[in-house]
Formats: C-alpha cells, structure tokens, sequence
C-alpha cells in the first residue's frame, strides 16, 4: 500500500467517524428537545391556577410515574406532590363554589376534589395552553391533606 494510499483511505475513515459522530449527537439533542418539549411539562402553580381557576400553594413533587409513550405522542403522566404549605379552606370553599355553577371541571366527592379537562381535536383549548396540541390535564386534592396528583399527558 503506498502512503498516498493510506492517507488517504485514513482521512476517508476520520470524515466517515466525524459525520456518524455528528448524526448521533444531531439526534440526541432533538430527542431531548421532544422529550422536554413535549413530555415533560412543568405544572406551575400559575399554570394550574390559570387553566382551573384557582390558587394552589406552591408545592413540591415527591413521586413521578412516567406512562408508556405510544409512537404517535400519545402519553399519561403522573405526579404525586405534597403542597409546602396546607391548602386553606377558603380554597376548597371557592371551589365549591365553582362546582355549584357546573360550568367549570371541578367535582367532588366528600373531602377529595378533582379538576380535569382534555383539549384538542373540537375540544375547546384552556387559556394559555396551545391549540395545535391535543392535551389533557387533572389535579386531585383533598381537603385536610397536603399531598394531590397531577395527570398530564397528550392523546
């Protein structure tokens, strides 16, 4: 093998080694930006209060259970938090208020509470989310106790 040759058959190597390399890192950062995009959603308590209508304290998550992901974005979320401070009754009695309009997603059954609402597809979009994702999103609370879930997803 002459040295051009071997320069050459090493050069081609090194383009071929660069140009997977670069695919590869290409396709993790997309992947990354669909996944946060996309799936993992951060659940503000401003975002809550804007799309159900009222305040919840802050809180912490304590449990996360990721659901199966279905090759079209389908997906189901859930966490489980614990509010850093209790949710006051003047929360729940503005709830229940709520509930006793029945224009809003609130239900309740005794002492647990649970907001839900699905969008996309004719399904009118809450304020603030984007119209040209098919969402869902519900919160369970109850009074007297500082841990509720959260269930997002897409469908």
């Amino acid at each position: 093998m002459t040295a051009k040759r071997f320069i050459w058959k090493t050069i081609k190597w090194i383009l071929v080694t660069i140009g997977v390399l670069f695919v590869t890192l290409v396709l993790f950062v997309a992947g990354l930006y669909i996944y946060s995009e996309y799936f993992w959603q951060e659940w503000s308590p401003a975002r809550i209060e804007r799309i159900t209508g009222i305040r919840v304290p802050k809180y912490e998550i304590i449990d996360y259970y990721e659901g199966s992901r279905g090759f079209t974005g389908d997906y189901e979320d859930r966490f489980i938090f614990e509010f850093k401070t209790m949710p006051s009754d003047e929360m729940f009695d503005e709830i229940d208020r709520m509930i006793a309009t029945g224009k809003t997603g609130w239900k309740r059954d005794g002492n647990k509470y649970s907001f839900s609402v699905t969008w996309g597809n004719g399904f009118p979009t809450p304020k603030g989310e984007r119209e040209e994702d098919d969402g869902m999103f519900s919160i369970t609370i109850t009074r007297g106790q500082k841990e509720g879930m959260i269930t997002h997803g897409a469908w």
